[in-house]
């Protein structure tokens, strides 16, 4: 592997929830890390910066000159307000930044760029790589508007897009179903109310996502878009039982209509054979039960 501590890692939204555990993942490998942030901060290697802004983006490229760009900035809850918002931050945002990297006097090694499992839609079983994505959201939409827009940069850039499906951890934040789980635990809450929990969903670690990307950026690959998966399905029903162990009392659960989808699928999650072949297979260091233990301990 290359000496890597003369490699720059630059992470657009790296105060986010999956830039923290990257940041952190790639500061313990040796990496220099720099990264954009919305608000104002005391870290020197952070920028404050809009990606709505190509010429500030440029600027902090410029002096920074990373080997390596990771874009994680973007509005990724799906049921935000502000649909005008989703769209010029998830795709303007992303085109600012390529066309900012096009700028610079040299190609950077990688550029990897993180997209959603969103894009396939609410589409039953294992999802690959090939298949048509039908997005059934705005959140979704703006991600294939997105990749489609990317692929143009294809030839000039060395970019892969990732598709990652869910994952969970500490510092994500409360309306995500995983956080609001282990919250009312943590909080000795009698009961808790869900949608439908007769359903099966990946439910990812973080790290085992910032450990896939950061084997993306050294990896070979470019010009693919690729699952960041584990294409192991979790019942929700799973989660809670693991969670009354831990915490040693039962929850009563309640199923609230509005949180419950239409035409809701049973089973949903990645094939993860285009990933294992590109970095290999370690999804078996990871498990929905050390997950919770980490997040009910923190």
């Amino acid at each position: 592997m290359e000496e890597l501590s003369r490699q720059k890692v630059f992470i657009t939204g790296i105060n986010g929830f999956t830039g923290v555990h990257l940041e952190k993942y790639l500061l313990e490998k040796g990496y220099e890390v720099y990264g954009t942030t919305l608000s104002e901060t005391e870290n020197r290697n952070h920028f404050p910066c809009d990606i709505l802004s190509e010429e500030n983006l440029f600027k902090i490229l410029n002096s920074v000159k990373p080997n390596f760009v990771v874009h994680l900035a973007a509005i990724s809850f799906v049921a935000a307000s502000n649909k005008q918002n989703i769209y010029n931050v998830n795709i303007f945002g992303t085109l600012n930044l390529l066309e900012a990297i096009n700028k610079l006097d040299y190609v950077p090694s990688k550029v990897l760029i993180a997209s959603s499992a969103a894009v396939y839609g609410n589409v039953e079983g294992e999802l690959d790589e090939t298949m048509c994505p039908q997005p059934v959201n705005h959140y979704g939409n703006s991600k294939l508007v997105m990749e489609n827009m990317i692929k143009s940069y294809f030839e000039k850039q060395n970019i892969i897009i990732t598709r990652p499906f869910n994952y969970t951890g500490i510092g994500q934040e409360p309306h995500f179903l995983v956080p609001k789980i282990v919250s009312h635990f943590k909080e000795n809450k009698s009961d808790i109310s869900l949608g439908n929990i007769d359903v099966y969903r990946e439910f990812n670690d973080v790290d085992y996502v910032v450990e896939c990307y950061t084997k993306l950026l050294l990896s070979n690959l470019k010009s693919e878009v690729i699952n960041v998966c584990s294409g192991k399905a979790v019942n929700i029903k799973h989660i809670i039982n693991i969670m009354e162990e831990l915490a040693g009392y039962k929850i009563k659960v309640s199923v609230n209509p509005e949180f419950v989808r239409k035409n809701e699928i049973k089973i949903l999650k990645g094939s993860g054979n285009k990933l294992v072949e590109a970095i290999g297979d370690f999804s078996n260091e990871y498990d929905i039960e050390a997950t919770l233990k980490k997040f009910y301990a923190n």
